[in-house]
């Protein structure tokens, strides 16, 4: 009996082994036998909407030894590390080791890698290896990021398309005895890598041109902490721009300054969060215009503060405004007319709609690490708070939001997805297009109307008088909040801001910059709203707008 199980038992293993695993023990059969060389697929290339290069691949070369199919290692060594720069002693003593197979150099250039070829040195095996080049250097830095030695995406678009960009590796396979001499009679067999796939950004390289121009201007004319701007299409939310400084050269990654790293590689156009002040009384004032609270006849008194909650609520002009329109209201960007129209829609109204414009939650924007807006949980706000957040208080946005919310609320009340991607393709066709379908409806498009002429009014008569463009229609509104910190305000350091989009009447185009911390004059007005000026008037002129 025993002696049948048994008999029974070697069977079924033998017919497993046969029928299930004989694939797998092949392919280790064929591992001892040959070498692997790898090939590095072609890492897809990164465009513009023009097709201009920002980031691509270049061949570059490592050399491997057999140490077993070299004789005479002492002159191998010799040529080798003469040709190679490398340490004579350190190679002669790696040729003469075990190792069945060593690594000479990476990187090696193709006119280099051809003249060892030549040399005739023997067991020398090459593999073409990628390295990752950005055109341009500092240019879209936190947007492109940057690959690892490896060629792997680390950050920006280069980390969040990696499944895309990556490709499939390929190998030169040599057949080889057990310690790795190449065998006579032995076959190379060359498995092709596949490429990855490539992408067309809706960034335009000239205007990005153009908004970095700016944005480094005023890092240094203002001694700030930092400075950015985003420029993007008002229908389909198309980000034509978007720059930061500090930056830094993507072809020379300060690898050796983690901390520094860190800092200057991350996105906080979409990442950090900022009090918005002023600019976000567009949203306030969307809502208002919505909600039917606004006429023409009505009238809001600005004494410089107001009460609320037994808190005093200071307007940005300590002997107020008088008596004005809420249109005056909005180009004096007077806090009192906001405290009012706040505490008139009430908590329910202005929670909805701020849910509405997207203040809370993440835009979809395509990089990696975007925060998402902070405010008050709505059982814990108090009329004082709510005052507050009405003329951009007591709440928190990333610069993305807000741009997105601003959008919404002048390109005739759609919601709108920014996007930095257009296409994704690789040899087999089209993967992927972003479209330009608009979103959901958030306010009517006579709302959106009166809302644009209010905020031409604030660039022609009002603070955003420096972002006036001649020959084209800009309308906006500017924004100077106060920095916390520990939870406290902290005097003297202020976020400074615009946000404009143009032609005022019909936008095409929204564009949000701003100032971190400048020294000296603080307000958005002046720190902020005359670099939009000057990027419309180059972005104007370059797309044929201006004659």
């Amino acid at each position: 009996m025993l002696i049948t199980f048994l008999f029974v038992a070697v069977t079924a293993k033998l017919v497993y082994i046969a029928a299930v695993s004989a694939g797998s023990l092949r392919v280790k059969a064929l591992e001892q036998w040959y070498r692997d060389v790898p090939i590095r697929a072609e890492r897809g290339a990164i465009s513009d909407r023009n097709g201009v290069a920002l980031a691509k691949s270049e061949s570059a070369y490592t050399l491997y030894a057999r140490p077993v199919e070299i004789p005479l290692k002492e002159q191998a060594a010799r040529i080798l590390s003469e040709k190679l720069e490398l340490n004579y002693a350190r190679l002669k003593e790696k040729l003469n080791s075990k190792s069945s197979e060593i690594t000479l150099k990476r990187g090696v250039t193709k006119e280099k890698m051809l003249e060892i070829i030549d040399s005739g040195v023997p067991g020398i095996y090459v593999s073409e290896d990628l390295k990752r080049v950005y055109p341009y250097g500092d240019f879209l830095t936190q947007v492109l990021g940057f690959t690892s030695s490896d060629v792997v995406g680390q950050t920006g678009l280069e980390r969040y398309l990696e499944n895309y960009l990556k490709g499939v590796d390929g190998a030169v396979l040599t057949a080889s005895d057990l310690v790795g001499r190449r065998l006579p009679d032995g076959e190379t067999y060359y498995r092709e890598g596949v490429k990855g796939a490539d992408v067309t950004l809706n960034i335009d390289a000239n205007i990005q041109s153009i908004v970095e121009n700016a944005v480094k201007r005023a890092m240094l004319n203002h001694s700030a902490k930092g400075v950015g701007a985003i420029v993007m299409e008002c229908d389909t939310g198309a980000v034509l721009a978007m720059a930061e400084s500090p930056s830094f050269d993507l072809n020379a990654v300060p690898r050796d300054d983690v901390s520094l790293l860190l800092e200057v590689s991350r996105p906080k156009l979409i990442s950090d969060v900022f009090e918005p002040g002023s600019t976000f009384k567009i949203v306030t004032s969307a809502l208002a215009i919505e909600a039917g609270l606004v006429n023409d006849e009505k009238r809001y008194y600005c004494g410089g503060s107001v009460t609320v909650d037994n808190q005093k609520i200071r307007c940005w002009r300590a002997k107020g405004h008088g008596s004005q329109t809420f249109t005056e209201g909005v180009k004096n960007s007077c806090n009192c007319v906001f405290v009012q129209a706040a505490l008139e829609l009430g908590l329910d109204r202005f929670y909805d709609g701020m849910e509405a414009f997207g203040v809370t939650e993440k835009t979809g924007i395509e990089l990696p690490g975007e925060g998402t807006g902070l405010t008050i949980p709505k059982g814990s706000v108090k009329n004082v708070d709510l005052a507050r957040i009405g003329f951009g208080q007591a709440v928190a946005m990333t610069p993305i939001e807000l741009l997105s919310a601003s959008c919404t609320a002048v390109n005739g009340g759609y919601k709108v997805t920014p996007k930095l991607v257009a296409k994704i393709e690789d040899e087999s066709g089209i993967l992927y297009t972003c479209g330009s379908d608009k979103g959901k409806r958030v306010i009517s498009e006579s709302t959106s109307k009166t809302l644009r002429a209010m905020l031409e009014a604030v660039v022609l008569e009002g603070s955003g008088k420096n972002a006036a463009v001649d020959g084209v229609r800009v309308g906006g509104k500017t924004g100077t909040a106060q920095k916390y910190e520990d939870g406290k305000i902290a005097r003297g350091k202020y976020v400074s801001t615009f946000i404009g989009f143009a032609p005022a009447d019909e936008p095409k185009y929204i564009a949000l910059f701003m100032v971190d911390e400048p020294v000296g004059a603080y307000y958005g007005g002046v720190v902020a709203a005359p670099y939009v000026g000057e990027i419309y008037q180059n972005m104007f002129e370059y797309l044929g707008y201006m004659s």
